[in-house]
């Protein structure tokens, strides 16, 4: 069931942005986390609502990515966060915490990075890339996401390690550098091509 809040001018961007979303964010919730439709129509829903009150509130005007991007990852998270409450556990393809031991696996690079090749040059070329980006990023985000991602510490580690107030401060800390490394790739990869 669809629900519009808006009665201004944003009524027409938003009603296109949810008919353009709605049925592949719903499918692609059920097919990563093995949601219910239900389930995902109310995430989706959540979601959508989180996307209204950041616009509403101003968080968007500095944003380094698209808003579909933006509003796929509110989803994830809400997703996430769903999957937490009810004691389910997700393994997600396009997370990157399998990279452990200084070593990046093909596979996983690719859902990663989110580029569809089969070239083994370009493979290396996108390691190199991440391995690179990631080691050049300024503190606390190097330590943040080489103790995350590679070494497998879990955020009440970092939190400990690195002295943040909470476990809460390292996961928003952990999801700006990840935007710092994404925003830093996007304008890197296209040199690849």
């Amino acid at each position: 069931m669809r629900i519009s809040l808006f009665k201004d001018k944003e009524t027409s961007l938003l009603d296109q942005f949810d008919a353009k979303q709605r049925r592949k964010t719903i499918a692609f919730l059920k097919g990563q986390f093995a949601l219910s439709e239900y389930d995902c129509d109310d995430i989706y829903q959540d979601s959508f609502l989180t996307l209204y009150e950041n616009i509403k509130s101003g968080k968007l005007k500095e944003l380094t990515c698209s808003v579909t991007t933006y509003f796929t990852s509110i989803c994830k998270n809400k997703a996430m966060e769903f999957l937490r409450q009810n004691g389910k556990q997700a393994s997600l393809d396009y997370d990157i915490s399998e990279i452990c031991d200084h070593t990046f696996l093909d596979a996983k690079i690719e859902s990663i990075l989110s580029l569809d090749t089969e070239d083994k040059v370009i493979m290396e070329k996108k390691e190199e890339l991440v391995r690179n980006i990631v080691r050049n990023l300024s503190a606390p985000c190097d330590d943040i996401l080489w103790g995350y991602y590679r070494d497998g510490y879990s955020l009440k580690a970092l939190a400990e390690k690195y002295d943040y107030a909470s476990e809460s401060s390292a996961k928003v800390t952990k999801h700006r550098c990840c935007e710092k490394f994404r925003v830093r790739y996007n304008e890197l990869v296209k040199s690849l091509f």
